[in-house]
């Protein structure tokens, strides 16, 4: 089998020759170890560099895609990837530079936003910022809002939103199959409001996620038409300990949304994808018991999220990742070998695309990487 019968054999809820290699992003400092360059792949390094080549201009920002879009591609090609994925990238433009490596968003006289990255660590992130909602009564007016305005976006604006993703896809050609990023139906877990409206506004944030739902359903057609099957979605709402939401605010709030868009992928033969690490349990029933979501990401091997009691719970949901990225991190490469054969056998060689639960860290020994790139490639279901 090639790279795209391999994934479609998976997602026909059949037995393919092996499990199909995915990994969601590898960290430019991991990518340029094992391509001998400086490479453009993932991670908060890919976020930096992104965000400072708009300071250069549209052609400096248009030679940076360019430059990720060949890396991502090398770095496949070399760790036998079967099924690729754009990173997860910020295009927000920066206002100005502050220092070599502080951006400023934003109106400085006004809201802003000053991130930084830090070398040595390979991280980057927000210091400072007055942006986002002041407080949950600001949240709900915006909410209220926009239940009043038309969000369904033409297929002109859905190619140009997704234009690197297509490029990407391009570019690849016969060689791999590829997930697509978009429709998710997420809410920002760092702001404070958010959390209040939960509790405040259930009925109100049930209306606007069904709003979403119903305008971003509309969307799954341009994703068939242009050659994608499976829509990589969901938010990171989970951590080691459990969900942020409850249970039953899940299910009122989310639950009807979701239905929406798996009903409208099962319809066109696409699969929906609810992607978030941490320990889920608690909102496993409500996603893919009744809202029937189709396929579950970033399962979180180390929060008690193994292949095998997923599969036990929900036998035909399609499972995606499970080796720990802290055993890539901190293990060994016996170790790593070890984890990821036992993600494997307990998938039962079908409805599992193997890989990490989450990102190749800054620090991941290129040894881990291809030690279970290996192990995945000589594994016969």
């Amino acid at each position: 089998m090639n790279s795209f019968e391999r994934f479609n054999t998976t997602l026909d809820h059949k037995k393919p020759d092996r499990m199909p290699l995915y990994i969601p992003a590898v960290v430019c400092s991991v990518a340029s170890e094992i391509l001998g360059y400086g490479a453009y792949t993932g991670g908060d390094s890919l976020h930096f560099r992104e965000e400072s080549s708009w300071l250069l201009g549209e052609q400096a920002h248009e030679e940076f895609v360019s430059k990720y879009i060949e890396d991502t591609l090398a770095l496949a090609k070399e760790l036998g990837v079967d099924v690729i994925r754009e990173a997860w990238r910020n295009g927000r433009r920066p206002t100005r530079k502050i220092d070599d490596n502080t951006l400023l968003f934003g109106d400085e006289n006004g809201r802003y936003t000053v991130k930084r990255f830090f070398p040595e660590p390979q991280s980057y992130g927000t210091v400072r910022s007055t942006e986002g909602y002041r407080d949950v009564d600001e949240l709900i007016i915006t909410l209220k809002n926009s239940l009043n305005h038309q969000t369904c976006l033409t297929d002109d604006e859905l190619t140009e939103r997704y234009k690197d993703q297509l490029t990407l896809k391009n570019k690849a050609g016969n060689g791999y199959a590829m997930i697509a990023g978009g429709l998710s139906l997420g809410f920002s877990i760092g702001e404070v409001a958010w959390l209040e409206a939960i509790a405040l506004e259930p009925e109100l944030l049930r209306d606007y996620y069904l709003k979403m739902a119903e305008d971003k359903a509309k969307q799954v057609g341009w994703f068939k038409k242009h050659g994608f099957r499976f829509i990589n979605a969901g938010s990171d709402i989970a951590s080691q300990t459990g969900p942020i939401i409850s249970p039953q605010a899940f299910s009122f709030i989310f639950e009807p949304a979701l239905k929406i868009l798996a009903d409208e992928c099962n319809r066109l033969d696409m699969i929906y994808c609810y992607r978030s690490d941490g320990n889920m349990w608690g909102l496993c029933d409500s996603i893919f018991k009744n809202a029937k979501v189709q396929a579950y990401g970033e399962v979180d091997r180390h929060a008690s999220m193994t292949v095998g009691c997923v599969r036990e719970k929900y036998p035909e949901t399609i499972i995606l990742g499970n080796i720990g990225s802290i055993t890539l991190n901190n293990g060994t490469p016996q170790q790593v070998r070890d984890e990821t054969r036992d993600t494997l056998v307990e998938s039962g060689g079908y409805n599992y695309i193997a890989g990490p639960s989450n990102a190749i860290v800054h620090g991941t020994p290129v040894e881990n990487v291809y030690a279970m790139a290996d192990e995945i490639r000589n594994f016969k279901p």
